[in-house]
Order: C-alpha cells, then sequence, then structure tokens
C-alpha cells in the first residue's frame, strides 16, 4: 500500500518520515461518496500545518502529515490506520465517520497510539475511547438534545424521527431514543430511510399520514436528507427538519435549491464567517491564503480548531514528544475558548466540548444562526 505523504516548510519530501520530523497520519475520504469532505479537511489540514512550519515548527521540530485515502471505507480505513502506524506516525489525526472511526479503534488501541478529534458524533470513540481517543466535536446525543429542546420551547411536541438504514442512522436513532426518554417524550414515529433515498414516496407518505406533525428529525447523510426534503416539499409537507450538523454545508444548501424553508442544522463550531472571532479571522487567513479560496464552511471550521488542538497538545509534550507524553499533554493542556465553544479534556474526560447550536439558511443561501 502506498503512502501519499505530505511535507511541509523547509523539510524535504521522502518516500518515508524523515527521522526529527513529528509524523501526523491520517485516513481520510479522498475518493468516493464523501471524497468532497475529505479533500476540504486536508486543505484545511495542509494549510495550518504549513503555518506551524514556517513559524518554526514544535520546537524546531517539523510537522509531517502522512496520509491514505479510504474511499470512505471502514475497512480500509482500519488497514489504513495499521499503515500509518507501522509507518512511524506519532498520532493519528482525524477518522471519517462513524463506520470507520468504529473499525480504526481496535487498530489503535492495539498500537497504544493517540487518535486526536475523530469526525464522529457516535460509536466506539464516544462509547469506549480509553486513554488514545481525543474527542473534540461535541456528540450526536447533544446534538438531537439541542433540536429537541428548541422544538419543545416552540411548542413543536408531535415529533417524528427518521433515520437511515445504516450503522450511522441506527446509532443515531439509538442516540434520539435516549433523548426523548430523558425529556420524557415520545416521537410519534420512527422511520427509516435507504441511504440512497430509494424510498422516499413511502417515508413521505407515512409522514404526511401522522396526525398534528409538526417536527421531523432527520438523521441521514446528504443523498437521503436531499432526496426525503425535495420531494416532501414537492408534495405539500411542509413540517420544519432539523438535521445533524455534518448536512450544514453549501453542496445541500445547493441541493436544496427553492425548498430551504423551514430546513434547520445544528452546528459544532463557531460560524466561520463570524469575523469578529480571533479564531475566525486565524482560520480565514491561513486558509485563503493557502489556498486562494474564500470558501468558508462549518467543517472546515471545525478541522482547523481540531488542528490546533492537536498542536498545542503538541507543544505542551515538547520537543522530545512520544505517543504516551500526547496523551498526557492533551489530558492536562487545560482549558481553550474559542467564542461559545470551549475546548478541554481531562483524566477520564475525553468528549473536548459540548457546544451545539442551530442554524437555518437565509434567502441568500446563507447559514444564519
Amino acid at each position: 500500500m502506498a503512502l501519499s505523504l505530505f511535507s511541509f516548510g523547509n523539510s524535504p519530501l521522502h518516500a518515508q518520515a524523515a527521522s526529527d520530523n513529528i509524523v501526523i497520519g491520517a485516513s481520510l475520504p479522498l475518493s468516493g461518496n464523501n471524497a468532497a469532505a475529505g479533500q476540504e479537511g486536508l486543505a484545511v489540514m495542509k494549510a495550518y500545518f504549513d503555518s506551524v512550519n514556517k513559524a518554526g515548527g514544535i520546537d524546531g521540530r517539523m510537522l509531517q502529515l502522512m496520509v491514505l485515502d479510504d474511499g470512505y471505507v471502514p475497512k480500509k480505513a482500519a488497514e489504513n490506520a495499521q499503515a500509518l502506524i507501522d509507518a512511524k506516525a506519532l498520532t493519528l489525526f482525524h477518522c471519517w465517520g462513524t463506520s470507520n472511526c468504529n473499525a480504526m479503534m481496535p487498530v489503535i488501541t492495539q498500537a497504544g497510539i493517540p487518535m486526536v478529534a475523530g469526525i464522529a458524533g457516535s460509536g466506539l470513540m464516544r462509547q469506549q475511547p480509553g486513554r488514545l481517543a481525543f474527542n473534540i466535536r461535541a456528540s450526536t446525543d447533544a446534538e438531537i438534545d439541542t433540536m429537541v429542546r428548541q422544538m419543545s420551547s416552540v411548542g413543536q411536541g408531535s415529533i417524528a424521527v427518521v433515520y437511515q438504514n445504516d450503522p450511522f442512522g441506527k446509532s443515531a436513532q439509538a442516540a434520539s431514543q435516549a433523548v426523548f426518554t430523558k425529556h420524557k417524550l415520545q416521537p410519534v414515529a420512527e422511520i427509516s430511510i435507504e441511504p440512497d433515498a430509494s424510498n422516499v414516496v413511502a417515508v413521505t407518505e407515512a409522514l404526511k399520514k401522522l396526525p398534528a406533525l409538526n417536527g421531523i428529525i432527520l438523521l441521514a447523510s446528504p443523498t437521503a436528507t436531499l432526496g426525503l426534503i425535495t420531494h416532501a416539499r414537492k408534495n405539500q409537507l411542509n413540517t420544519q427538519f432539523y438535521n445533524l450538523a455534518a448536512q450544514a454545508n453549501q453542496k445541500v444548501v445547493a441541493g436544496l435549491g427553492e425548498h430551504t424553508k423551514g430546513v434547520v442544522f445544528t452546528t459544532l463550531v463557531p460560524s466561520p464567517w463570524k469575523e469578529g472571532m480571533a479564531v475566525v479571522r486565524e482560520y480565514q487567513h491561513i486558509y485563503s491564503t493557502a489556498t486562494g479560496k474564500q470558501d468558508y464552511s462549518y467543517l472546515g471550521m471545525e478541522v482547523f480548531i481540531n488542528a490546533r488542538t492537536l498542536v498545542e497538545g503538541l507543544r505542551k509534550a515538547g520537543r522530545n514528544v512520544t505517543r504516551e507524553s500526547l496523551v498526557n499533554a492533551m489530558e492536562t493542556k487545560g482549558e481553550k475558548v474559542y467564542g461559545p465553544m470551549t475546548v478541554h479534556f481531562k483524566p477520564g474526560s475525553h468528549n473536548g466540548s459540548s457546544y451545539v447550536s442551530l442554524a437555518i439558511i437565509n434567502k441568500q443561501g446563507r447559514f444564519v444562526e
């Protein structure tokens, strides 16, 4: 299996890790159904790590990013994790999606290598993180809890849950059940939707038959999300939809077209367009300088904060950082505040943030919180 290797600053490109570099391994979906997200995440990582190296690296040591494409396939993600470990990565940075993170966790545990900032709100990284997995984003439970509290506050008590018929959707459904129990509520229906949206007609008809329905929690990936909402709107189902943060992106906005009214999204990081915040200005400057683009996004903001969090841990661990000393540094580096979002780990608590907000799409196709 060939490694794609990116070196930054003045570090030369080698077929394997340079001995004095700090090697960061990442398995990303650079092809397949989630390739756009993986490519965007990679661009942000490269931009930030390059900026760190141009400023002298970590006590003079350069950051070196090794990247493998997993195509958003769990088995390949696990194989990539092992390949990166064999290539002497100090840490793994980002696994992408609940199923991929689940597949990588046994490999991570066996090798004793830290995994920082998985892009997953549920699964093994949440349930059994041990000392090695550091979750930054809020959990799926927290996202759904924010939805339910908002819906309850505006009188939307007749709520249906539509979940994707795969491990991701079923884990989110389980999270929703726990949230409803916590709030002493019961959904009026729980309906599964196929990942390819092939049963949107049946799902829409089932929703239309529910009496007094005034809110729908949709736990699905982009294809199913777009398929259901557009079909529902074309068939006069105007009930408000609430979606997970993973769908808060311009591709979904474009796919919804004229059907954006009454569509709500959770968000897990500060708005990447609020330039009054220092972290937003830094993200925008570093990303636009490196890429020449200004296509800022919630995902880009999240990857940027994740990369900053990893580098803070590396700085605290010092020049002679090891896997174990990085784990200790991450647990003891203290609290970091990014506007409304706080990231903080400690021994026995590896869920760094609980921040969740809500956003809608305005008439200009922009997210407004």
